[in-house]
């Protein structure tokens, strides 16, 4: 049976392999995860996409600046089509603006943990009989595993 197992790495995990090995279960192998590197694209095209987006509190805002723009229009001068474009390029703007000034702020955050020391995480592979595996899993669970999948 193989057990795999992801860890935080941390002193837990070395703890956890010495308690495996003193059960007997040798066959144990470990991969670091390298952490990331570059920071996402700003940018997604239709092929990719990785969840960031500036443009969606900008189309919000753009939508609700635009209704009121347009309704004030009526009692303002120019009109509320002119009041309108000029309320959603104000909302788009806005918007656009929020999101970019929330990523950079997410980024600095993310690289002061990053420069604090926090590390990426471990796949751990545990090769052991199925009548040991009761015994892993509790041990792994313990010592505060993140995840955890057995395959025969």
């Amino acid at each position: 049976m193989q057990i795999f197992v992801t860890f935080e790495y941390s002193t837990l995990l070395e703890i956890a392999i010495t308690e495996l090995e003193e059960k007997g279960i040798t066959e144990i192998y470990a991969v670091p995860l390298d952490p990331r590197k570059k920071h996402p694209r700003l940018l997604d095209s239709i092929h990719r996409s990785d969840g960031l987006s500036l443009v969606d509190k900008g189309m919000v805002l753009a939508f609700m600046f635009a209704t009121i723009g347009a309704t004030k229009g009526f009692v303002w001068d120019w009109g509320p089509v002119i009041w309108g474009l000029i309320g959603a390029a104000a909302g788009f703007i806005t918007g656009v603006l929020l999101n970019w000034i929330i990523y950079l702020l997410k980024r600095h955050k993310n690289e002061r943990e990053l420069k604090k020391g926090k590390t990426g995480e471990v796949i751990l592979i545990v090769t052991c009989e199925e009548n040991n595996v009761s015994v892993v899993e509790d041990i792994l669970w313990d010592h505060q595993a993140l995840g955890l999948a057995i395959t025969k």
